[in-house]
């Protein structure tokens, strides 16, 4: 087998093992958590809100987990990937944290001073910081759908600044930006999810071979 053929054949085996839906309904849920936080804000206030939604986010990711463990994983197999796909992901973690970082300190500024410059400048901010993250994911995760999802919110988030503007939504447009867009990516997610799950179980020699990079 010549070296391009590893090649690929180690690409379809990090897609099958990495674009399995899962990824898409984990964003789906931390979407919600924009869309439903800010009607509990006014009771709980933003801090104890945002927090008192993790337990959420922690029941959803461990179902998600466990489905992975027990449906999926056995589907798609498990492949050892060699130095240069451990790369990519390690500089996509850095990449994330990076920006989550830039994300944290922008996000307290704006809490500190939203009223003072124009209204559209924080949403546009967010919006882009959230294009850079799902850019980064589609270029080192090879999931190209996700560069869609930022361009999605990012959009999404002016429109919705635009229609409170004008006084046709609450809470800056939040609950119907990333409302909509989490049942969106959640229906992707699904429909994605439920292909692998449609698959029969392959034999125990049938499991993706452990592949290393060339």
């Amino acid at each position: 087998m010549s070296n391009i053929d590893l090649v690929e054949a180690e690409r379809r085996s990090f897609r099958s093992a990495t674009d399995t839906g899962l990824w898409d309904l984990r964003v789906a849920a931390l979407a919600s958590m924009f869309a439903i936080v800010p009607f509990w804000s006014a009771t709980l206030g933003d801090f104890w809100s945002a927090l008192a939604y993790v337990p959420v986010l922690l029941v959803v990711f461990g179902v998600l987990r466990w489905v992975r463990e027990r449906h999926v994983r056995p589907r798609v197999g498990v492949a050892r990937f060699g130095a240069y796909r451990r790369g990519r992901l390690r500089r996509f973690t850095v990449v994330m944290l990076v920006v989550n970082v830039i994300a944290l300190v922008a996000g307290a500024v704006a809490a500190v001073r939203f009223d003072s410059g124009p209204t559209w400048l924080y949403p546009f901010a967010f919006g882009l910081s959230l294009l850079v993250m799902f850019s980064a994911a589609a270029y080192y995760l090879e999931i190209p759908r996700f560069f869609v999802y930022g361009l999605l919110l990012i959009g999404g988030s002016l429109v919705g600044e635009e229609l409170f503007r004008q006084g046709q939504v609450t809470h800056h447009g939040y609950p119907v930006v990333f409302g909509s867009s989490a049942v969106l990516i959640a229906t992707v997610g699904l429909i994605r999810l439920g292909s692998i799950l449609r698959r029969a179980l392959p034999s125990a020699a049938g499991h993706a071979p452990e592949l290393d990079d060339v």
